[in-house]
């Protein structure tokens, strides 16, 4: 029996050291058939020209220009595998068996139409907590197999045809958010994610694109239009509450009130301008039921009280 073809598409704006060495872990992996994609948004080194260069088996889509999370959804688009495995140019496979891992649990789970990998800390292959935004204590579900509502964008996987057919990420979010959104999509079509602890990748956490203020404006900015989008009446105002006391507790926390001030404003201003997706009472019930193992408020302060800010 032929095994699955599985596509792996990595998303790259300005990181040519890290994309090498995520390239090379990729390249590691003993799971055949495959095939490798990555997405250039528009970079300003010579990443395009390095892949071609020094990894010819991965495919290059050099994109026009910086388009976010639409790169994501170009590179699902190109690739032929049934299973397209998503990560980030920062992202690197913890041992050279991770894809077939991905394999083994679709396989296993044929209700799975997305799965969540378990996150870890480059330096310490310890849990990244910061990536860590699963309706669950990480304290006692890190090791253990969970539906969730959470969809990591850069380290996950996906049946192709699923993330086909509920269309993708929604490119005006651009960066932060567009998983959240894609997640309550998915759900509310009844289709099911996974927190997948055996998958294990470590996050870098490179520094060259990221600018330490820019995360908290788009934020804040799209979870403002996520509850425009998708939410209506009293669940619309308490979603937004919850975003204000987190988003804001993360921006005190950095001294960065201009740039939270700033997303508000402009998440405000660019509401009317974003497309419904209004979410069903079906979806809704099945998003109360995942959501009811979620810890308290301190629980998930504490999550991510000593993770440093990007």
């Amino acid at each position: 029996m032929s095994q699955p073809l599985v596509s792996v598409v990595v998303l790259n704006f300005c990181r040519r050291a890290e994309l090498g060495r995520t390239l090379e872990s990729l390249l590691a992996q003993a799971y055949q058939p495959r095939e490798l994609l990555v997405v250039d948004n528009a970079s300003r080194d010579d990443s395009v020209k390095f892949v071609a260069k020094n990894f010819p088996e991965a495919r290059v889509i050099a994109l026009p220009e910086n388009i976010g999370c639409g790169g994501r959804n170009r590179g699902v688009e190109a690739a032929r595998g049934e299973f397209v495995v998503t990560i980030d140019n920062d992202i690197r496979f913890n041992s050279p068996l991770e894809l077939g891992k991905v394999v083994a649990a679709f396989e296993r789970k044929p209700e799975a139409s997305a799965l969540a990998f378990k996150i870890l800390l480059e330096e310490t292959g310890r849990l990244h907590r910061r990536d860590w935004c699963h309706p669950r204590s990480f304290r006692a579900y890190a090791n253990k197999e969970f539906e969730t509502c959470y969809i990591p964008e850069g380290a996950c996987a996906f049946r192709r045809e699923t993330f086909l057919r509920v269309g993708g990420y929604y490119e005006p979010f651009r960066i932060g958010g567009e998983g959240d959104d894609l997640a309550l999509r998915m759900i509310d079509a009844g289709f099911r994610i996974f927190y997948c602890p055996e998958v294990e990748v470590r996050h870098s956490m490179a520094m060259e694109t990221r600018a330490g203020r820019r995360p908290h404006y788009y934020y804040i900015r799209n979870h403002i239009w996520t509850a425009f989008r998708s939410y209506s009446g009293w669940r619309r105002w308490k979603s937004l509450a919850y975003s204000f006391a987190l988003v804001g507790f993360f921006s005190l926390r950095a001294g960065d009130i201009d740039e939270l001030y700033r997303g508000v404003k402009d998440g405000l201003k660019g509401r009317s301008r974003i497309e419904r997706a209004v979410i069903s009472e079906f979806g809704w019930r099945r998003l109360e039921e995942i959501n009811s193992h979620r810890p308290g408020w301190l629980t998930r302060l504490s999550t991510h009280w000593t993770q440093k800010d990007i």
